[in-house]
C-alpha cells in the first residue's frame, strides 16, 4: 500500500542564523538565492564572517523507508535520495524547488548494507550478501549499471568507505576491531571511469598492510586521491600504540610517518594545509610536515571532560566546523577560519536546531555544510529536514 508523504523546500531570511557563515573557499561568484541578512545590511567588526544563503528541504514519510540521503553540487537544488518503496531499493533524484522526483532507479530487493551516496550523487555503492559471499557493488544511476568491485567469503570481516571529494574515487579498508586483525589488510582505491556510453569501468590501486593486532584504522585520503593517510591506533594492556603511513597511489607505495602524539589520536582530515586530529583530550590540532619532523599546533581545546564537538574541515584546510549538542534535542554548528596554521578568532555560532538524531554532516565542494536530521512522529510516521549553509 502507497502510504502518502510530505516534502516541503524552505528558504530562510533574516534571524534564523545566530552568525553568518564564513567566507567560501571557492573562487568565483556564486548564484545568490537568498542572503541572511542582506549583505549590505551586515554590520561587523570585520569581513571575517559572512554567510550567502541557507535553505532547508523537509521530507516525509516512515522512518523504515529513508535508507539515505545526500544533497548535490552546491549551485543545485538536488537532492539524492536511497528509499525502500514496495519492498524494493530505489535510487530517486528530486528537485527540491519544484518538489518533484527526477528520476528513480531500482536498486536491488536484498537488503543493503554500508549504503553510501558519492558527492554529487553519480554513484551508489553497498553491500550486499550472495549466497555465502558478500559484494561490494556500485551503482551509476545515470547508466542503470552496477559493477561488482569486491566479494570476499568471510562474513565476520567487515570494511569502511569514503568516496572523494569529486565522487569519482571510492576508498576501502578492512577494519581493525572485526575478524583476524593479525593478518595483511587493504586500502583500496576504485576510480571510476565513465567515458563509456553504455557501461563504466575502473582503475584499482590496492596497498598491502601489515595487521597489528586489535586496533582502530583510520583513512584520510587528501583531495585528489593521490595520498592516502592512514593510522592504525592500538590499546593493549593499558598503554596505546600507533602507526601512521602515507600512501602514494601514483607509484603504489607504502611510506612509514613518524608519530605526532603521546595519546590516542583521532584523524579528522587530510589536507593542502596539513593533517588535523582530536586527541583523546578533546583538543583539536593541526599536524604539519607529516613525513618529516611533524609541527603540531593546537587549534581548539576540548571541553574538559564535556562532550566533545564532531569536527569537519574542508579540503583546503582553512575552515573548520564543530557540532555540539547543547542539551538532548538542541545542537548547534559552530565556525572558524584557519589562517596560517592558526585559528582566526574564536569559533562562532553559525545555527542551531531541534532534532531527535543527527544523521549526517557534509563540506561539499569547499562551498557548503549539508546536515540532515530527523525525528520520529505518531503512528509509525516520520519526518527528516535537510539544511545546505553555503559559505
Amino acid at each position: 500500500m502507497n502510504r502518502r508523504k510530505h516534502k516541503c523546500c524552505i528558504v530562510f531570511g533574516g534571524g534564523i542564523l545566530m552568525a553568518a557563515v564564513l567566507s567560501g573557499c571557492s573562487a568565483g561568484e556564486q548564484d545568490k538565492t537568498i542572503v541572511l541578512p542582506p549583505l549590505e545590511n551586515q554590520v561587523m567588526e570585520s569581513e571575517k564572517f559572512r554567510f550567502d544563503h541557507m535553505q532547508q528541504y523537509i521530507g516525509g514519510g516512515y522512518a523504515e523507508n529513508v535508507i539515505c540521503l545526500a544533497w548535490g553540487d552546491p549551485e543545485t537544488d538536488v537532492l539524492y535520495l536511497l528509499k525502500k518503496e514496495d519492498g524494493r531499493y530505489v535510487y530517486q533524484t528530486i528537485d527540491t524547488r519544484e518538489d518533484i522526483v527526477l528520476s528513480s532507479i531500482f536498486v536491488d530487493d536484498c537488503s543493503l548494507a554500508n549504503v553510501s551516496i558519492a558527492p554529487g550523487g553519480r554513484y551508489l555503492s553497498y553491500e550486499v550478501q550472495d549466497g555465502e559471499e558478500m559484494n561490494l557493488i556500485v551503482l551509476c544511476p545515470s547508466q542503470g549499471i552496477r559493477q561488482i568491485l569486491h566479494r570476499w567469503e568471510d562474513q565476520e570481516e567487515t570494511f569502511s568507505y569514503i568516496w572523494s571529494d569529486d565522487g569519482t574515487m571510492l576508498f576501502s579498508w578492512q577494519n581493525g576491531d572485526t575478524g583476524d586483525n593479525y593478518k595483511e589488510w587493504q586500502v583500496t582505491r576504485y576510480e571510476m571511469e565513465t567515458d563509456q556510453k553504455d557501461d563504466f569501468g575502473y582503475i584499482v590501486v590496492s596497498f598491502q598492510m601489515k595487521g597489528n593486532g586489535r586496533a582502530w584504522r583510520t583513512v584520510c585520503p587528501n583531495a585528489d586521491g593521490t595520498e592516502i593517510y592512514v593510522r592504525e591506533q592500538l590499546s593493549t594492556f593499558g598503554s596505546s600504540m600507533s602507526y601512521n603511513w602515507l600512501l602514494l597511489s601514483d607509484t603504489a607505495t607504502v611510506e612509514a610517518l613518524p608519530e605526532y602524539s603521546k595519546t590516542p589520536a583521532c584523524p579528522i582530515r587530510y589536507t593542502r594545509a596539513g593533517l588535523f586530529v582530536q586527541e583523546e583530550s578533546g583538543d583539536i590540532y593541526l599536524i604539519k610536515d607529516i613525513r618529516s619532523q611533524p609541527v603540531k599546533t593546537k587549534l581548539i581545546s576540548g571541553n574538559e571532560g564535556t562532550y566533545d564537538p564532531f569536527t569537519y574541515v574542508c579540503a583546503n584546510g582553512d575552515h573548520m566546523f564543530l557540532v555540539e549538542w547543547v542539551n538532548y534535542s538542541m545542537y548547534q554548528i559552530s565556525g572558524a577560519r584557519i589562517v596560517d596554521g592558526k585559528v582566526d578568532g574564536q569559533p562562532v555560532v553559525l545555527y542551531n536546531d531541534n532534532y531527535e538524531s543527527l544523521n549526517q554532516i557534509k563540506i561539499v565542494r569547499d562551498q557548503a555544510v549539508v546536515f540532515w536530521g530527523e525525528e520520529f512522529l505518531e503512528n509509525n510516521g516520520y519526518r527528516y529536514k535537510v539544511t545546505v549553509l553555503r559559505y
